[in-house]
């Protein structure tokens, strides 16, 4: 009797043990996830940055005193357009395949962002967007890509000489850019969001909670664009 108790005993030792080891094993490779996610993440954004920022360099280059005032074409929080001069010369002429022909007229660069995807934990959604770059040259080359898919809709301010948002687009100096990304297949076990978020009544503070855990990356500039406006 004694021997079955023993191995009865060691059974449930050991299915323990196990069950310890498995659930050790489900924690570290949830970490490892995270961390990955979160270095895909920054590296996502840096690059969505780059593209932008080497874009609004060009921002108002180029173009004529008569067409000062049109340089920003389109100017909302989602949408933002504007004139740059991609193939004056040989040296400044913008690295695109049909971009071959050298002319005086302005060209566009577009930036559109727009809902993609919504994703539901429970009562609690996220949405995320993809951010689509047009760029048009006089000579009728154009090129239409999705260039990143960020967590932020507003993502162009507009701003005067000392930082204050303007009435209307012919005021504006300088272009604040405000980027979030985040990764929402980021592996979180189910128990772990449940324990953080579930017990939260309201429902705003609960989808910033979640935003905490979903690893929020940020990348803000503020652009000045005077210089190209005002010569």
């Amino acid at each position: 009797m004694g021997t079955y108790l023993d191995i009865l005993g060691g059974f449930f030792v050991m299915g323990f043990l196990l069950l310890i080891a498995f659930r050790a094993s489900d924690t570290a490779t949830t970490e490892f996830f995270n961390y990955n996610s979160d270095a895909i993440v920054q590296q996502n954004i840096a690059q969505l940055s780059g593209v932008i920022q080497y874009d609004l360099r060009k921002m108002g280059y180029g173009v004529p005193e008569s067409q000062q005032s049109t340089i920003l074409q389109i100017a909302q929080p989602s949408h933002l357009k504007f004139l740059a001069h991609l193939n004056g010369d040989s040296e400044c002429r913008i690295p695109l395949p049909g971009n071959t022909t050298i002319d005086d007229v302005p060209d566009t660069i577009e930036y559109i962002v727009q809902p993609l995807e919504t994703i539901n934990f429970g009562d609690t959604s996220i949405t995320t967007y993809r951010v689509t770059r047009k760029v048009r040259v006089s000579t009728g080359y154009s090129e239409n890509m999705m260039i990143g898919v960020i967590g932020n809709s507003n993502v162009f301010n507009y701003l005067d000489q000392i930082g204050n948002p303007v009435p209307m687009v012919g005021a504006t100096k300088m272009i604040e850019v405000t980027l979030t990304a985040f990764n929402p297949r980021v592996v979180l076990s189910p128990d772990y969001i449940s324990e953080q978020i579930s017990g939260i009544s309201d429902p705003q503070f609960r989808r910033r909670e979640l935003r905490r855990l979903l690893r929020a990356s940020f990348w803000k500039q503020t652009r000045l664009i005077s210089k190209n406006l005002r010569r």
